[in-house]
């Protein structure tokens, strides 16, 4: 079989394996999978209807443009309306970041002048590795812009890569184009790609004998102003960078540093460092467990550990191709750079404050850290093979690495079960929402139900509809809601969403009761059951 043809087979068999393991929330739903999909839903459905995106208050924020065009495009040239195509649109896109995984991989390895059966085994396990892992698997699975993000961050770097390799203007001017467009498409993945782009700019300094890129370097800036200016004028400033400047600042100093740093050292600390920080952030995690590092948040679940563990695990060996990403060409070091970017962030998040909006930029910056990593566990896996000049050690540890990325799969579905918020959407729930929200000027209900009917129904709910009276019943005074209430069966099972704190729990004899001392208004039947019920007494209670 020749070369190319292998390749092609490898990269296939990835897409094949993303698009199906993305596509699995459809055995439960054909709804999209999480709650920001019925928001999109809303903007392609009016935009389908005015011909134009909906710029009106409560319409599109200016880091939705892509997302929500391309949305709408494949709407309309499919005739399939928006909720029941949102999925598919979503695995697609999820599938691509693998597929450029696969592709990069395979081009690092080249570098590195390897076998063509090693670069096929670095190819699949990385595309595999990103495929299946559960915490990326979470994510780019779900419908939003951020899908887009990563397929942008990941071209952006190395398209910029490229352009300071062969300084040639083509080269800057698709980079300037795809900066151009990422502002538009999610405001994280530009944060990301910012900082990715100076680690890689310094990166390239370090170890090439060229002398300072004025271009590139007017490039970078460029990037940045064009992206402060755009969101400041649009109104969608990022508070947790904004209000905090100099401490942004300073990690960026940091990621110079660091970029500057790792390169010099030796390469058995060039795999240290890297396994450090992983043993770091799994310590967190296991810490959570005990105490919210974050306050008022959820604290780690046992499930989630086992699925992180495994994770951390992949880690070890990916740790191993650092040193290879340092050594060989322009690629490798779009890896590291990604990979540095990302941390940086994550360090300034964890300094930047202890309220939930950092812990949400800590937990969605780690998404984009699994991007390298799973070209780092390509290249680690048949590093160690070659290091003891063994094809079954190498074939042996392929397999395990896979298997472990496999095992955490389930983390992207587990909803309350491991985490603190349930992102998959049945159509009772959606059949409830719309009645609750047709019929009630005001009602409560767990975190879930709330959100989806302010997504999908933001003209009909307003500030009326929130998970306080829920709340306050379960973690406060202790007095149910007087007003109407939306339930579901399976709090009596996984639990009530109080995102972002932890679930709380109520047992089944308690959930009957609470709906016996009521009046069942509207019901639906399922697998969870939902439930719409007013107070016997005082119907117009507040929420």
């Amino acid at each position: 079989m020749s070369n190319r043809r292998s390749f092609v087979l490898v990269s296939v068999a990835v897409l094949l394996v993303a698009l199906s393991v993305r596509l699995v929330p459809l055995y439960w739903s054909p709804l999209p999978f999480n709650l920001d999909g019925f928001h999109f839903a809303v903007l392609v459905r009016e935009t389908l209807a005015t011909g134009h995106v909906p710029l009106s208050h409560g319409g599109v924020q200016s880091d939705e443009y892509a997302f929500t065009t391309l949305f709408a495009i494949t709407s309309r040239i499919t005739g399939i309306p928006p909720l029941y195509i949102a999925q598919y649109l979503t695995a697609s896109i999820g599938a691509i970041s693998c597929l450029f995984v696969v592709v990069l991989t395979r081009r690092v390895g080249r570098r590195l002048r390897w076998p063509r059966s090693d670069v096929r085994t670095a190819a699949a396990v990385a595309g595999l590795v990103l495929a299946t892992d559960g915490i990326f698997l979470g994510r780019s699975a779900a419908v939003s812009s951020e899908g887009m993000g990563h397929v942008f961050v990941i071209m952006g770097v190395f398209v910029f890569g490229y352009a300071l390799w062969t300084n040639r203007p083509a080269w800057y001017v698709l980079t300037g184009s795809i900066f151009f467009i990422l502002p538009l498409t999610h405001n994280l993945s530009t944060i990301v790609g910012v900082l990715s782009a100076i680690s890689l700019l310094a990166l390239f300094l370090k170890r090439s004998e060229s002398g300072p890129n004025v271009a590139a370097g007017a490039l970078i800036v460029g990037f940045g102003v064009y992206t402060g200016l755009y969101y400041t004028t649009a109104g969608l400033p990022d508070a947790r960078v904004s209000s905090a400047l100099g401490l942004f600042a300073a990690w960026i100093i940091v990621l110079v540093v660091l970029t500057l740093w790792l390169p010099s050292i030796d390469p058995r600390l060039q795999r240290g460092v890297p396994t450090l920080i992983l043993f770091g952030g799994a310590g967190l995690v296991v810490g959570n467990y005990f105490l919210p590092i974050f306050p008022g948040t959820a604290s780690t679940r046992v499930l989630t550990m086992v699925f992180v563990l495994s994770i951390a695990a992949i880690g070890i060996v990916a740790a191993r191709g650092t040193p290879l990403s340092i050594r060989e060409g322009i690629d490798g070091y779009a890896v590291v750079a990604m990979l540095l970017a990302s941390l940086s962030l994550i360090g300034f998040a964890l300094t930047g404050g202890l309220t939930p909006e950092y812990q949400a930029l800590a937990v969605r910056t780690q998404t984009f850290v699994h991007l390298p990593f799973a070209i780092l566990a390509g290249l680690g896996t048949v590093a160690v093979g070659l290091r003891r000049r063994t094809d079954r050690l190498k074939v042996v540890l392929a397999v395990i690495v896979i298997v472990c990325s496999v095992i955490s799969a389930p983390l992207a579905y587990s909803g309350l079960r491991a985490t603190s918020a349930q992102p998959l959407v049945t159509k009772p729930e959606m059949e409830t929402a719309t009645f609750a929200s047709t019929y009630a000027d005001q009602w409560t209900g767990d975190g879930h139900m709330t959100r989806l009917a302010s997504r999908y129904y933001p003209e009909r709910t307003g500030n009326n509809v929130t998970q306080r009276g829920v709340y306050e019943w379960l973690r406060g005074s202790g007095a149910e809601p007087s007003c109407p209430v939306v339930s579901r069966r399976s709090w009596s099972s996984v639990g009530v969403q109080l995102f972002p704190g932890s679930p709380a729990h109520i047992s089944a004899t308690e959930y009957d009761r609470f709906n016996d001392r009521r009046n069942v208004v509207y019901s639906v039947s399922g697998r969870d059951p939902v439930v719409y019920s007013v107070s016997r007494g005082n119907t117009n209670g507040r929420c």
